[in-house]
């Protein structure tokens, strides 16, 4: 699954650390970042 830039609408690019417990999503374009919390699987 790729998130999608709220402004540019192009695929953002998944950066491969995780920021506490948080994926961080930077869009190529705008350089704007976002993060998707990463939810645990029971």
């Amino acid at each position: 699954m790729t998130m999608k830039c709220p402004c540019c609408k192009i695929a953002m690019k998944e950066l491969k650390r995780t920021f506490h417990k948080k994926r961080k999503w930077v869009c190529p374009k705008c350089g704007k970042v976002r993060f998707q919390i990463i939810k645990k699987r029971d």
